[in-house]
């Protein structure tokens, strides 16, 4: 990809991984489309942060769980690019309550984390030609792993990595889509944890320490950048998939 006015857009940008990464498209010359739900000072921090890089980047709310939402912003987007080259599906949500038996997390869960994705895909795909789609997976999807206190969580993130690498046949050669399945990541997912608790929640990763955002926002630049990687899942987990999880 050239870099004269690239667009990429970012799900759930305010905070986390997606901050992490909407930063380093914009260090790259992308213009960034930061999307958010609820905090909005977090989306304009992160909006001012990409500013020192690049130009053309904007905020957006919208929930995009609603489809109704998703739509309207996407017809923010085109009206002021006209098309994107990049997607990066990084929103998603964790629920606590999580177990084999709550049928409403788990309807919860794969509204928000995969049906939300096919949403933002399916409206995204009316404004690219060529470009790229990342979606955010997890070590958790990967066969054998999960546990049984995020069941639903497990069990969306595999059918996330399904849908990737059978989206990936669709669409190729044109947009190349992949995934990304990090492991233990500082974000507010294990909500900020501080330095000692980062050791003991790393302990599960062979590296023996959680990983940064901006660590797989790096593996989101690589395949941003790649153009013969297409339907894969990228394993950024610090060794975690080669330990057993319980």
């Amino acid at each position: 990809m050239t870099k004269s006015r690239k667009v990429a857009l970012v799900t759930g940008a305010s905070k986390g991984i997606g901050r992490a990464t909407a930063v380093v498209l914009a260090r790259d010359g992308y213009s960034v489309v930061i999307n958010y739900c609820k905090d909005t000072k977090s989306a304009h921090k992160v909006l001012n942060e990409c500013n020192k890089y690049s130009s053309g980047n904007f905020v957006i709310k919208a929930d995009i769980s609603n489809e109704e939402s998703v739509k309207n912003m996407f017809s923010d987007v085109k009206k002021k690019y006209k098309t994107i080259h990049v997607l990066i599906n990084n929103v998603g949500i964790f629920d606590e309550k999580d177990s084999p038996n709550n049928l409403f997390v788990f309807n919860k869960i794969f509204q928000n984390n995969l049906i939300s994705h096919v949403m933002v895909i399916k409206y995204a795909r009316q404004l690219m030609g060529k470009g790229k789609i990342i979606n955010i997976s997890s070590i958790h999807g990967r066969l054998g792993h999960g546990r049984p206190s995020a069941i639903a969580y497990s069990a969306l993130k595999a059918a996330l990595e399904s849908y990737t690498k059978n989206l990936a046949k669709e669409l190729a050669p044109d947009i190349l889509v992949n995934a990304i399945a990090p492991g233990r990541v500082v974000t507010h997912m294990w909500k900020y944890p501080t330095i000692s608790e980062q050791r003991r929640l790393g302990r599960t990763h062979l590296i023996k320490r959680m990983i940064q955002p901006e660590e797989i926002a790096d593996g989101i630049l690589f395949l941003v950048h790649n153009d013969a990687v297409c339907g894969e899942v990228l394993t950024i987990d610090g060794g975690m998939s080669l330990v057993t999880l319980g």
